[in-house]
């Protein structure tokens, strides 16, 4: 079945070119020009991924994005923010309130495309295990066939890139990661993610499993080299 992509964006020469270019590419795309219009076609829908404007007509696509993610229950669906705010405090913003990817305008197409089917590729729950997928560093489990996460039993809400980190760390704990490293995994050629958002989602998953985010146990910084997962006495 072919994968449903919610766009809200109120330029419509944009729609039609998102419209045509994802279409084109075999999903099932739903346009959506106002807030209003996200919400109804969210009432009946849920979507695999969001492309979501900043600047529309009835509302701001930063306020919307918490909202998706704490109202619609969407902490799993990629939100790729596409706006003309190209200042870096807007990236930064984007993905501290719950974005996966910020892509600016002017964009290339084809770029959006693979950026969109790396989300979802990495999404994907792989196929069952004849054993258990889960995995388990002292209290926190990770289950990469259901992409749940639970610490001391209780389960762990995260958005789709909080899961890839916290899923990259765990298949090498004491490993240290550069920032770059981090990047090329997770985000691969993404010409729209800087060093600096990969602190921005180190410290929102920080914010998931840590007891003292401040203080953190199992994410740890590796001054001039970078982060380390371990599992805490």
């Amino acid at each position: 079945m072919s994968k449903k992509i919610l766009v809200v964006e109120d330029d419509r020469d944009l729609c039609e070119l998102l419209d045509y270019n994802l279409s084109r590419s075999g999903y099932q795309v739903q346009l959506a020009g106002r807030v209003a219009d996200a919400r109804a076609s969210l009432e009946t829908s849920k979507p695999d991924l969001i492309v979501l404007d900043v600047m529309l007509p009835d509302g701001d696509g930063f306020d919307f994005c918490r909202e998706l993610r704490a109202e619609y229950g969407l902490r799993g669906v990629p939100i790729l923010f596409l706006t003309a705010r190209s200042q870096e405090i807007d990236k930064v913003l984007g993905l501290e309130i719950g974005g996966d990817d910020y892509i600016t305008k002017p964009f290339s197409p084809r770029e959006l495309l693979a950026r969109v089917k790396a989300h979802l590729r990495r999404g994907t729950p792989p196929p069952a295990a004849s054993e258990s997928s889960a995995k388990q560093a002292g209290p926190l489990t990770i289950d990469q066939a259901s992409h749940m996460v639970t610490l001391r039993g209780e389960p762990v809400i995260l958005t789709a890139t909080e899961y890839k980190l916290l899923e990259f760390f765990f298949a090498s704990p004491g490993r240290v990661f550069s920032r770059e490293q981090l990047l090329r995994a997770i985000w691969g050629d993404s010409t729209h993610v800087t060093p600096r958002n990969v602190d921005v989602h180190i410290r929102r998953l920080r914010e998931r499993i840590e007891d003292e985010p401040e203080n953190p146990k199992w994410i740890r910084t590796v001054r001039g080299f970078g982060y380390r997962f371990d599992t805490p006495e």
